[in-house]
């Protein structure tokens, strides 16, 4: 994309961060694009499927379903296939018919939930990665004759512990709730506030705006005028009229936002991306609600040098890092892994780069290889988890921002000019030391007794305690000028 790279050759490069920097650990040799894993053709996802307390993986593969459980240290166990169903070669389709992991049926374990040709089909949770009998449960949603445009999200709607489906069609949402042991009872009209001609199919959301705890929608309406709406669900599991969700007088630069609890109190507060270089968030106030966006910190904008949400980066991460139960920023660069953590008011601190891996300049890509944020270690902290192409990579949350996992690197520094007892400091500071010392004659005699250049060169990015090359000026054979 033409626009990215004017971006990155104008605007500066990702927060730096101290050395030495960990990369990623690799974990298991499945589910990655070299095991002819596909996103367009296959979902991936990280969801405790034990009651463990642990993220595992659950992938709806070319052939059905495959499990591969976290084993608490980074690790996961072999993959194996669980379902035949669900698949690629069954006729599912990304985009088409969407498929959940949740807990339907308020056991703690996660089931399996799909939206398929002829309505909704669910394999109820073992506890063991296993799922019981693919069913046929209701005939509704289905995509053989569905409306267009159609939205089908899921949320608790009745606060019974039961995942719920929501669709969202012309003129009306309908709701099919869980009715226990995988079953889904016939949909019931729950609003019909939203139509085409005046509301942005593309971005419903549901989320607790309003205080108690249910599932309201959050929306977009561009007739008359775009504006950030809400409505609040009531006790009957219907919805009233929405309202616009925020005062901020430009309503068109602030109407597309993602939704997490940012400040810890329980409620879903609006996080955007902006098109400029920063992150503006706007806390939530109750009753669908939230503050004027403010920037929350100066960085994760598209228009910063690294292009995120672009088909370079993907769109930063919102999730809890650091065990405070407040959503943190994650965001994949062209160098790494950068984070931002919450403090708590709706800001964050300083964007910093944690982690040398998952970035494009290590090869991971947009279209092929999917980096996501779930604790597979159960300590209360999301740790990252990315699938490449030799398989599955993993950064350990540490609990302050960081990720670990993998060899540390350091990047050397520029030392032109120094003496050699500080360039040996800085390469110490940086992890590294000197390596071979060769003398190079300075005609110009500005350098004697000084690096020249370095091997590697300044910027190369080397794993720790490298040994690093120097060029040093000595005096010319004859008198310096």
């Amino acid at each position: 994309m033409a626009g990215v790279v004017a971006l990155t050759a104008l605007l500066p490069a990702v927060p730096a961060a101290a050395a030495p920097i960990p990369t990623a650990k690799y974990a298991l040799a499945a589910f990655g694009h070299d095991q002819g894993w596909r996103t367009e053709r296959h979902i991936r996802t990280l969801v405790d499927v034990t009651r463990d307390g642990k993220a595992d993986i659950v992938g709806f593969g070319e052939d059905g379903v495959w499990t591969s459980i976290a084993l608490g240290d980074g690790n996961f166990s072999q993959p194996r296939r669980v379902l035949s169903d669900y698949g690629y070669n069954s006729g599912w389709r990304i985009g088409t018919h969407p498929r959940w992991v949740t807990d339907i049926t308020n056991d703690g374990l996660a089931d399996l939930v799909g939206v398929g040709l002829d309505g909704v089909w669910t394999a109820v949770g073992n506890g063991d990665g296993t799922f019981g009998a693919f069913r046929f449960v209701l005939a509704s949603f289905g995509s053989t004759g569905r409306p267009s445009p159609t939205s089908l999200q899921v949320a608790d709607a009745n606060l019974d512990g039961r995942t719920d489906i929501f669709a969202f069609t012309n003129g009306r949402v309908d709701v099919a709730l869980a009715s226990g042991n995988g079953n889904f009872s016939a949909p019931y009209l729950a609003s019909t506030e939203f139509t085409v001609d005046r509301f942005d199919f593309n971005h419903f959301k549901l989320a607790n705006v309003g205080g108690d705890a249910r599932p309201d929608i959050l929306s977009i309406r561009h007739v008359p005028g775009i504006a950030p709406m809400s409505t609040i669900g009531r006790a009957d599991g219907t919805y009233g009229t929405s309202q616009t969700s925020t005062n901020n007088p430009d309503q068109s630069g602030n109407a597309i936002f993602r939704l997490a609890d940012v400040t810890g109190d329980g409620y879903a507060d609006a996080v955007r991306f902006g098109n400029d270089a920063n992150t503006y968030t706007g806390r939530a106030i109750g009753a669908g609600t939230f503050t004027t966006f403010a920037v929350g910190v100066g960085h994760f904008g598209y228009n910063n040098g690294t292009g995120y949400g672009t088909a370079t980066q993907p769109s930063p991460s919102l999730g809890n890092i650091s065990n405070d139960n407040r959503a943190d920023i994650v965001g994949f660069s062209s160098t790494g892994v950068v984070s931002a953590v919450s403090r708590g008011d709706g800001t964050f601190n300083a964007a910093r780069r944690v982690n040398a891996d998952f970035g494009s300049g290590r090869g991971w890509t947009v279209a092929q290889h999917p980096r996501l944020l779930a604790d597979v270690t159960g300590e209360g902290w999301a740790d990252v988890v990315g699938f490449g192409n030799a398989g599955v990579f993993v950064g350990l949350a540490n609990g302050s921002g960081g990720f670990t996992g993998g060899p540390e690197v350091a990047t050397v520094p520029s030392l032109r000019g120094l003496s050699y007892d500080a360039a040996r400091a800085q390469l110490s500071a940086e992890g590294l030391r000197v390596g071979s010392i060769r003398g190079v004659v300075d005609r110009t005699c500005n350098d004697i007794d000084n690096v020249l250049s370095s091997n590697p060169a300044a910027g190369t990015e080397v794993a720790v305690g490298t040994a690093v090359d120097l060029s040093i000026g000595v005096k010319p054979p004859t008198p310096c000028p």
